[in-house]
């Protein structure tokens, strides 16, 4: 008796350690609804996103996945809950979107000391003001929203059924700069992105993409961001001829994702609806990936996120995949 007493003892205790710790499973179908989830980095820091399974995402498919980020002072709830932007797009389209929260950081824009949310897309934290740094405050910790986007990741891999060779990126102004960081750095993750008003951060290394991808970057004729930084007023003059102002910006993203040469592109103007926009098209990689870098400056955008761009981007994110 007491073997048999002593067996099942071991018995149930397995038992019990194999509830307390479950083998990962795969969800069985996507069930419809909009998830509030948390999750907590490394540096103890609870960070925040929002999911949303449309219904026509339902079911045992893997979809494909769009990642939104803000800008500054702003939430991933403010974009999640915009009527006009990514969400009647999923509805229509059937994949899944994602808005995460980047944390308030404390730092100083142009020796301004400003409190807000921030993501760390490569200039916050950073020291030497000539090449775009927005040094912290005393006591300031940066976050570490790289390992934020990882973890973010593994909870959706985890929860829901996605196709994970088309995660894309949309972002917009510093969620833009975010989306570009990603692309560099995670871009065995990251299928494709396509962001607006935000700048390629020149902290990082020109060499760290082990996969170049293919990215849309545009930007408005009235965002005065934009135009400061080329040195012009607004509204921006559309024509080929501004390639001799955004060169250097253009020259950055095309090394970090090994993209060719400024002097390497196509040049179209092409209406986008009632607007007028010039497009330069670089696809020319260097990896010989078929990669490509289109830079769209649209007539009358300032640097808001304009719903007008949300086809466009699902036309061309919608083609890319991982190999």
């Amino acid at each position: 008796m007491n073997r048999v007493f002593l067996v099942l003892i071991f018995v149930f205790s397995v038992l019990g350690c194999n509830k307390d710790n479950p083998e990962p499973s795969t969800p069985l179908e996507n069930i419809a609804g909009t998830y509030y989830k948390t999750l907590m980095t490394s540096d103890g820091e609870e960070r925040e996103f929002i999911v949303y399974v449309p219904e026509s995402a339902v079911g045992t498919q893997n979809v494909p996945v769009v990642v939104f980020i803000h800008g500054t002072g702003s939430t991933g709830e403010t974009f999640h809950d915009n009527p006009n932007l990514w969400i009647p797009k999923a509805d229509e389209e059937g994949f899944i979107t994602v808005h995460p929260t980047a944390l308030i950081h404390c730092h100083f824009d142009n020796g301004i000391e400003k409190t807000t949310t921030k993501w760390a897309h490569g200039d916050l934290g950073e020291t030497n003001t000539q090449l775009g740094a927005l040094p912290l405050c005393t006591n300031e910790r940066l976050a570490n929203d790289l390992e934020f986007f990882d973890r973010m990741l593994d909870v959706l891999k985890a929860d829901y059924l996605i196709d994970e060779k088309r995660i894309y990126i949309s972002g917009n102004s510093n969620g833009a700069g975010m989306g570009l960081r990603l692309a560099a750095e995670r871009s065995d993750v990251f299928a494709a992105v396509a962001v607006n008003a935000g700048l390629q951060s020149q902290f990082l290394d020109r060499s760290i993409t082990t996969r170049p991808m293919s990215i849309v970057v545009t930007v408005g004729t009235n965002d005065h961001l934009f135009a400061q930084g080329i040195g012009t007023t607004i509204p921006v003059t559309i024509n080929e001829s501004l390639i001799n102002s955004v060169s250097a910006f253009l020259q950055l993203v095309l090394d970090v994702y090994a993209l060719g040469e400024t002097s390497q592109y196509v040049y179209s103007e092409v209406y986008l609806g009632n607007r007028m926009t010039g497009r330069f098209l670089f696809n020319n990689s260097t990896q010989g990936n078929n990669n490509s870098f289109r830079f769209i400056v649209i007539e009358g955008f300032g640097h808001n996120y304009n719903p007008d761009l949300i086809d466009g981007y699902w036309d061309f994110l919608k083609e890319q995949s991982l190999p």
